[in-house]
């Protein structure tokens, strides 16, 4: 059979990769995504204080197609290389090292020379693979039910609301499915499935609470990140300033702090003000400890990602089953890179399309 109509289950960098190489192949895609934006973790919060990247950070480029997707990205004004300042440690009595938090300039710029984030906020790293096909946004496919002429329907259910569960919502019937989405969503809807999907249940993913904090005015840091502050914290950075002079971006000092896997696991119940309040606490008093004064802060937030950086994966690039037309692909298939999430993509579409024949 020949395949003409498929689906895409998320618009993170695999789903849209992979949906932007079916519809230049011809293909008629939809691209199905449970929130209001595009590129899944790879994340912006705008605010009254300016824009905070508040998922992923940066991501390195090291096989050549995503090498040549970046160049593309920059060119289009879509991605930046970028090198910021890192964290070196005074060496005196009144300066303690923070464990595991500071790397000596010389090799923190080795590792980042290769680091890129989108322009002017992380999210729009996936902009040009927004190439035409259809997006459907708020939109939560829950389940996928084959049908007898090797086609499926994807639905999508709330909840119970009000001791009433509302019916299953229609979304249209497809000759291909690709399922790019964190592994345990993705094993709710797939591993039903066929006993193909049963190695998604084998993947491990950390949570990660993000803290997104504006100080009045620049802290006088030194430093634009911190990696590995602390147990309790895996990432301190310093959010861009791309907005012209007279914009909230360059009124404001906007932070994200990544608390750390265990520490986001040990509170994944929290409420957010609760998971703010902690770690700016955490946060004040490492840069006290480091004899950095900051300005008041006038900005907190926090949000809770559930499912956010891969420990144990897959360990292959993509999963298919039901005669290659339902394809499982993320970042979780070969480890928590940005890049391995887009090779996934791309091997995903490439699954699907050698079953147009």
């Amino acid at each position: 059979m020949t395949l003409q109509k498929i689906a895409v289950i998320g618009a993170g960098i695999t789903g849209l990769n992979a949906a932007c190489i079916l519809h230049l192949a011809g293909l008629d895609v939809h691209v199905f995504e449970k929130s209001r934006g595009l590129g899944g973790r790879l994340a912006t919060r705008r605010s009254d204080f300016g824009i905070f990247n508040h998922g992923a950070q940066f991501a390195t480029a090291h096989h050549p197609d995503f090498i040549k997707y970046v160049k593309m990205a920059q060119q289009k004004g879509a991605a930046e290389q970028w090198v910021p300042t890192p964290h070196v440690p005074q060496q005196n009595n009144n300066t303690r090292s923070i464990p595991g938090g500071s790397l000596d300039r010389q090799n923190h710029q080795d590792s980042n020379a290769g680091w890129f984030r989108g322009t002017p906020a992380m999210n729009n790293l996936v902009a040009p693979l927004d190439c035409g096909f259809t997006i459907n946004k708020n939109t939560r496919i829950s389940a996928i039910r084959p049908l007898d002429n090797e086609q499926f329907e994807l639905f999508s259910q709330e909840g119970p609301r009000s001791g009433h569960r509302i019916k299953p919502q229609s979304h249209g019937i497809f000759d291909g499915v690709i399922v790019a989405i964190p592994a345990p969503q993705c094993a709710e809807i797939l591993m039903p499935l066929s006993p193909r999907f049963d190695g998604i249940g084998d993947v491990t993913m950390a949570p990660c609470w993000a803290v997104m904090i504006a100080f009045q005015n620049k802290a006088a840091t030194g430093f634009d990140v911190l990696p590995d502050a602390h147990p309790d914290i895996a990432w301190i950075g310093r959010n861009p300033n791309n907005a012209p002079s007279a914009a909230p971006d360059n009124m404001f000092d906007r932070w994200t702090i990544h608390a750390s896997p265990q520490w986001s696991y040990d509170h994944l119940e929290d409420d957010a003000e609760t998971v703010g309040h902690l770690i700016e606490t955490r946060l004040q008093s490492l840069f006290k400890d480091m004899n950095i004064t900051t300005p008041p802060i006038v900005m907190r937030q926090a949000h809770r990602w559930r499912y956010a950086r891969t420990i144990k994966p897959l360990g292959q690039s993509h999963l298919s089953s039901l005669d290659g037309r339902i394809v499982a692909a993320g970042d979780w298939c070969m480890g928590a890179r940005i890049e391995a999430a887009f090779q996934s993509g791309e091997s995903a579409a490439r699954a699907i399309m050698a079953v147009c024949k």
